[in-house]
């Protein structure tokens, strides 16, 4: 498909969020690889599942980049959070795309409107060859849909379910954010900031980027009383 329709919105994804720097657990391997040869995936929907802050969104945003990069798919980054304010009119010409990456379908689950929006979505887009990659809190069986039509359709692909990040995965990707931007992180300081903040990973990152942006201002060093300071952590 070349078409590419004139959207009302642009999700546009993170520079940060690709495969390379990608840290998943092993028993994720099959769901990477799936989705890094997505061209050659002909069922409907991949429906990919997890606790908050596992990675959901970073997945997404690395395929839709990967796609770009090697002018595959034409992708398109869908942040339920955000697109609510548009409506469910918004699903009326995504059937153009060739792979629609619709991120926490779960915070419509239980909306009649956006449920009915969505599941005339997936069958005009399974007639057009669309592709859809979703994600959510829960499995397709986990979500109470007020269609149990949506429900069955959301489980027609594959669903894997995106298992959480050992606290060791977690410091390592910690310690790739800072040394990717060239920020020196002293060991102990990357410890108090692991053992200060709730440990979602999104969350981590997030106070990354914070401290970036502060140390560079007042050009000072990563400290424990700096982070302290400036994340006002007593």
């Amino acid at each position: 498909m070349n078409f590419s329709p004139q959207l009302p919105f642009d999700f546009s994804v993170s520079e940060h969020f690709t495969f390379a720097n990608l840290l998943v657990p092993a028993r994720n391997a099959e769901l990477v690889d799936l989705l890094k040869d997505l061209e050659r995936y002909t069922e409907p929907v991949a429906f990919v599942w997890g606790s908050e802050g596992c990675g959901k969104t970073h997945l997404l945003q690395a395929v839709c980049r990967d796609q770009e990069d090697r002018g595959a798919l034409q992708a398109l980054y869908l942040p339920m959070a955000r697109i609510r304010v548009f409506g469910p009119e918004v699903f009326a010409s995504l059937h153009h795309m060739d792979l629609i990456c619709l991120d926490d379908l779960h915070l419509v689950a239980g909306d009649k409107a956006w449920e009915e929006a969505l599941f005339e979505f997936f069958n005009r887009s399974r007639e057009a060859g669309v592709r859809l990659l979703v994600t959510a809190l829960q499995s397709p069986r986990g979500i109470e849909f007020a269609l149990p039509d949506l429900a069955s359709r959301m489980a027609w692909g594959v669903t894997y379910q995106l298992h959480e990040l050992s606290d060791e995965d977690k410091l390592a990707a910690l310690d790739q954010r800072a040394r990717e931007k060239n920020m020196p992180l002293p060991p102990e300081v990357l410890s108090y900031i692991f053992n200060r903040h709730p440990r979602d990973l999104q969350g981590l990152l997030a106070v990354m980027e914070t401290l970036d942006k502060l140390s560079l201002a007042e050009k000072r060093r990563l400290t424990i009383p700096f982070v302290r300071k400036v994340m006002n952590w007593q």
